[in-house]
């Protein structure tokens, strides 16, 4: 295809073109390359944006991951060395990450006990040359649903905010506010969950309770209660519990620090080693469980973040995407992310969205029930148990 541009004339050529990595059926463990990549990216972004105290955070490391996996494939030299190595991978094995990140989407998308949405999008002006090759990929690997808008009208902000608007059901209508004249290009990934717990609360078991915030004040918040057997860990300053949403394919992990810890260095324990540590360690005993409802709205632009992970030369004048534009230098201008979470008696529904901006340079025995009461900050994790995948991680300072 050489160096034709992405346009409304040759976008059906671009889309229908079989140029990039082959998809494999193959099992996620078989992919070349351990899980740990993506759950160390997973948790580097957590530890980078749950430095703030004062507030409720959530994150999508998943959406993030998906969306930069993307914009990867249009990035070359230093740039695309930085972004891969961000990502867990090479510039040699990008093929795998391609590979994975198709298999990882399959399994996702392919839930029956709970509604599992993941789509992917780009957004290109119509005015500005791109490669068809990037677009194909990333329609064939990535089912990027791909359009091409006239940047220029204000119309076309509102047609990418109605796309996150319907792929996460109503709950993330705005992703952005406006289009700057440099910026040409949109690469959107949304992921949408809602899922019943396998053992639900009793709405009548929630009851008004106290819940000790940072500071040392305190305020009244409902507070579900149940008694269940689920997976538990006890380590050191903190224990956890494991609840499994219908099916038992998703989970939701709680850590709570024992009363006293310091938050910050809490949250700073959150490390692959960590994790990979923590996970095999839960057991299943019978708990006696008090956990708030708690609806958390959040929104971040990632920029900082990920210049500090090990991808900074993607944001500045040296960006290379010369496998994305045509013909003129670019870089990434932003990336955006809105999350929703609302955890209660009946289950979770959670939503995210993340926006890659492009500019030009342009789970015994039997013992007595353990109590789990979730009435001081707390860390949450909705975890996929097949792919292992991190959909959501967060810091619940105030429910």
């Amino acid at each position: 295809m050489g160096r034709r541009a992405f346009s409304k004339v040759n976008l059906a050529l671009a889309l229908a073109t079989t140029m990039g990595v082959a998809i494999m059926p193959t099992e996620a463990a078989d992919l070349g390359l351990p899980q740990a990549i993506s759950t160390d990216f997973s948790l580097k972004l957590f530890r980078h944006e749950a430095g703030d105290n004062s507030k409720n955070v959530l994150v999508s490391p998943f959406s993030a991951y998906e969306a930069l996996s993307m914009t990867a494939n249009g990035a070359g030299g230093n740039t695309l060395a930085q972004m891969a190595r961000v990502l867990g991978y090479t510039p040699s094995t990008m093929d795998v990450l391609n590979s994975r990140n198709h298999e990882v989407l399959l399994k996702l998308n392919s839930n029956s006990k709970v509604q599992m949405e993941i789509a992917n999008a780009i957004f290109a002006d119509a005015h500005t040359k791109f490669k068809p090759e990037f677009i194909a990929l990333c329609a064939r690997v990535y089912q990027a649903e791909a359009r091409s808008e006239d940047f220029g009208d204000p119309q076309t902000v509102k047609k990418i905010n109605d796309w996150c608007d319907k792929k996460t059901h109503g709950k993330i209508k705005e992703i952005l506010q406006k289009l700057t004249p440099d910026e040409k290009m949109v690469l959107l990934n949304s992921v949408y969950f809602k899922g019943a717990w396998e053992s639900a609360f009793k709405p009548d078991a929630t009851s008004q309770q106290t819940f000790k915030l940072l500071s040392g004040a305190t305020r009244q918040v409902p507070i579900m209660h149940k008694s269940l057997e689920a997976g538990y860990l006890k380590y050191k300053n903190m224990q956890a519990i494991c609840l499994p949403y219908a099916g038992k394919k998703q989970m939701m992990y709680i850590f709570l620090p024992d009363a006293g810890t310091d938050f910050a260095a809490f949250k700073s324990q959150f490390t692959l080693e960590n994790w990979d540590f923590w996970l095999p360690g839960f057991t299943n005993q019978k708990v006696n469980v008090a956990l708030p409802k708690a609806r958390i709205e959040f929104s971040t632009e990632l920029s900082k973040a990920l210049k500090a992970m090990g991808m900074p030369e993607a944001f500045g004048d040296r960006a290379n995407f010369e496998k994305m534009f045509a013909d003129q230098p670019g870089g990434i201008s932003r990336v955006l992310q809105k999350t929703y979470m609302d955890i209660n008696e009946e289950g979770t529904e959670a939503a995210a969205v993340t926006a890659v901006v492009m500019m030009t340079r342009a789970l015994r025995v039997e013992a007595p029930p353990i109590d789990f009461v979730v009435d001081h900050p707390y860390v949450v994790a909705l975890v996929d148990k097949d792919t292992r995948e991190i959909l959501f991680l967060g810091s619940v300072v105030n429910p």
